[in-house]
């Protein structure tokens, strides 16, 4: 399975010069736990995760209104190109101990983004099937 086939392709972008504030702002608005931060060709220069906030903005004492994603974002962030095979992804994932993951077409530019929860999901559903295949129906539906 690749990873264009379980991207959310709803991602939730900003630019780097925009405010922690608003970032939360969208967070809460549009359900999300991070945000992506963008240069002008859509490419990734960082992420902020609403655990970022709380540990890299409040806990410090800034001001979430006059701070800037750049300064508290985490950068080089770790992506998967859209044809990427699931499993290479979720070791991608485990290995670098991230939760999220962007996920890139052929030129570097964001198409989408999976998380934990989006992979649980199918490899759930999967292993499912192959029990039913093995041993039946379950009794639990």
């Amino acid at each position: 399975m690749r990873m264009s086939s379980i991207m959310n392709k709803k991602v939730v972008a900003l630019r780097p010069e925009d405010k922690v504030a608003k970032a939360a702002k969208f967070m809460r608005e549009r359900g999300v736990g991070c945000i992506l931060v963008l240069d002008e060709e859509k490419r990734p220069l960082g992420i902020l995760t609403d655990r970022d906030i709380v540990v890299s903005v409040l806990a410090r004492g800034l001001d979430p209104k006059a701070t800037r994603l750049k300064q508290v974002m985490t950068p080089n962030v770790v992506v998967a190109k859209e044809d990427e095979i699931l499993l290479r992804a979720a070791r991608a994932m485990a290995e670098a101990r991230i939760r999220r993951l962007p996920i890139v077409d052929g030129k570097g530019r964001v198409v989408g983004i999976v998380s934990v929860d989006d992979i649980l999901v199918v490899l759930i559903t999967e292993l499912s099937n192959v029990c039913s295949a093995i041993v039946g129906p379950s009794k639990l539906l």
